[in-house]
């Protein structure tokens, strides 16, 4: 048990690895007509909402820590604890709604995503003004409600498409901890 979750978590590194990388080259090298949308995003909010899909609490905030320290590192370290703060907020949140819905299907991950990517943006956009930072996401001058409704939209499409491959990736153990998940759940 224990060495399946050492590869679980040395996986997610690698993802959430690939994710940052993803997160800041991916605009850069795509064609101008997708660069636009690419950099509305959020590819390690999205790999955190993914393990808190997972119901596995402790994976999930520690996927979290890790992807606001890997954004935060690459976005230039002016606010060391942001994005740590809001990815975490966001798995916490995924996790609970994970909890109480036993179901896992493509509704239950599009209210997860949406919720963790409204509230993430938004604690964001809290400290960072709290901060007098400007935020890198908003670098354009964009306005507040139009980049919410395309953050939105745009996270539900690209999660749509990353958590095919990352089922694909994590499959092998699903069904397991579905049944231990069903069985603790009875206990309680």
């Amino acid at each position: 048990m224990e060495k399946e979750n050492r590869r679980n978590l040395l996986i997610i590194l690698a993802i959430l690895i690939v994710a940052g990388s993803m997160q800041t080259s991916l605009v850069q090298i795509a064609p101008p007509w997708l660069s636009q949308w690419l950099g509305y995003v959020d590819w390690l909010l999205l790999v955190t909402v993914y393990v808190g899909l997972q119901r596995a609490p402790m994976r999930a905030m520690l996927t979290g820590m890790g992807a606001g320290l890997i954004h935060d590192l690459l976005s230039g370290g002016m606010a060391i604890g942001v994005s740590g703060l809001s990815y975490v907020l966001a798995a916490y949140v995924t996790w609970s709604i994970c909890s109480q819905i036993v179901i896992d299907n493509l509704l239950v991950r599009f209210i997860a995503v949406a919720t963790s990517s409204l509230l993430s943006t938004s604690v964001q956009l809290i400290f960072y003004g709290l901060l007098k930072i400007s935020l890198p996401v908003l670098a354009g001058g964009r306005i507040i409600v139009a980049f919410y409704v395309l953050t939105l939209l745009i996270q539900l499409i690209a999660s749509t498409l990353l958590y095919i491959l990352l089922d694909r990736i994590f499959l092998k153990d699903d069904a397991l901890r579905r049944r231990r998940n069903e069985a603790k759940r009875k206990r309680s």
